[in-house]
């Protein structure tokens, strides 16, 4: 029996010892799609998972490896179409970002919105999509490709410049009331 035939028969070794076989190429192609590192780490996770679950799918063995490498390569474009719908996101909220923020009419501004207009463009940016938006660092880090350490040092630097603008120019103070 066949080490693709057992590992279609449950046998997790067989699987272990078939991703070793192939883990090499399957990196040097999400690699070469995703062109960094941690996205292409990401990409081969999501493949290997998908090869794993669908494996009794494969209905010829010898087709193994480009059926494996058919499965990276969806991966790979799925996330990136995953990173563009991001990016999207970021540039609609870049724009509603600016010094004008959040309201395009003469609605009178609440004082966080005022201090968030003071704040610099990349720390506003990382404020409003973790707190307005919900989104994690890990996943910040992914849409803006800057390291999650930076994305967390920003966050505790907007954090200290809100209170800092808020407490010296009594915003604060009216907000408490």
């Amino acid at each position: 029996m066949s080490i693709i035939s057992k590992a279609k028969n449950g046998d997790k070794e067989a699987f272990t010892m078939l991703i070793e076989e192939y883990k090499v190429i399957i990196y040097k192609i999400a690699l070469a799609i995703m062109k960094n590192e941690d996205d292409a780490c990401d990409a081969m996770q999501e493949a290997l998972l998908s090869i794993y679950e669908n494996l009794q799918s494969l209905k010829n063995n010898k087709h193994f490896k480009t059926w494996a490498i058919r499965i990276v390569i969806n991966k790979c474009y799925h996330i990136i179409n995953k990173n563009k719908l991001n990016s999207e996101k970021i540039e609609k909220v870049k724009s509603e970002c600016t010094l004008n923020d959040f309201y395009e009419d003469n609605t009178e501004k609440t004082e966080m919105e005022i201090a968030l207009s003071k704040l610099d463009d990349d720390i506003r940016l990382v404020i409003v999509l973790y707190y307005y938006d919900g989104i994690s660092t890990k996943d910040i880090a992914k849409i803006l490709d800057i390291p999650k350490g930076t994305v967390q040092s920003r966050l505790q630097r907007g954090r200290d410049k809100l209170y800092h603008i808020l407490e010296t120019e009594e915003v604060y103070d009216n907000a408490k009331k």
